[in-house]
This record gives C-alpha cells, structure tokens and sequence, in this order.
C-alpha cells in the first residue's frame, strides 16, 4: 500500500463492485477505480426531486382536511389569502401554512375563525358539521 501523504491510494486496486452493495469507506485520497463502476446500474441511479414529489399524495400532509376546509371556506367568501388572513388577524404566510395541509390550524386562529364567519371549531379542527349555520352547513355538503 503505498502512502496517503504521497498521493497513493489506500484501497489499493479494488473495484466498486468489489464491495458488498457497491458501498465505500471512505479514504482520505479518492481513488481512481471509482470510474470503473456503471452509473447505469440500479444502486447508481438517482431519484430526481420531481419524481419524488410527484409520488407524494395528500396522506403526507397530515392537516390535509383542515387545510381544506379553509380553502373552501376562503373560496366561498371570494377572498385571496391576503385579504382572509387581515380580516382572522393573521399574516398571509401563517394562513398559506395552514392551507398547505402541512402545518396544524391553532387554536387562536380557530377561534378567530368563529369569531368573525361564525366557523365552529368542531368543524374546522375535526370536520363535524353540524354546529355550523344551516347556509354554511348547506353549502359544505353540497360542494363538489
């Protein structure tokens, strides 16, 4: 083996696929047998992000209901996400969070959301209509 200060490499003369599941250690001098591995082959091969965030469905937004409800709700009202988030007291970026699905409602912005559109909190935390106002209550369940 000859010496990493020199520029030697410490692996000495083995391959990628010489190792189990074409892992390496790593060495403090790159060797120049990493070439010699096919970059066709499946432990090579990357995953680009488009692809990965294609396969992600709606189950990996944990508040994906609640952020629905909003939408709805916002989308009935006729109001961007700037002009719903003055008028509940919050700042837009907070209400596009919610209506990500990734991040919860909390309970000061539900309780404003009662306030002002008389939304009960059992609808927008647990999706139970029946507390709402008969023509809210209505047009939630005959939305499309």
């Amino acid at each position: 083996m000859s010496d990493p200060k020199a520029g030697g490499d410490r692996l000495g003369a083995k391959l990628v696929s010489d190792f189990p599941d074409g892992l390496l250690a790593h060495a403090p001098v790159m060797t120049n047998y990493l070439s010699s591995g096919k970059t066709s082959e499946r432990r090579f091969r990357q995953i680009s992000c488009h692809a990965i965030t294609k396969s992600m469905a709606d189950d990996d937004k944990p508040y994906a209901d609640i952020a629905e409800r909003l939408i709805w709700h916002r989308n009935l009202e006729g109001l961007t996400q700037q002009q719903y988030a003055e008028k509940i007291g919050v700042k837009r970026a907070t209400l596009n969070n919610w209506e990500s699905g990734n991040y919860r409602l909390s309970l000061d912005g539900a309780r404003a959301l009662r306030r002002i559109y008389g939304l009960s909190l059992d609808f927008m935390i647990e999706g139970i209509d029946d507390a709402l106002p008969m023509t809210l209550r209505r047009a939630w369940r005959e939305r499309p």
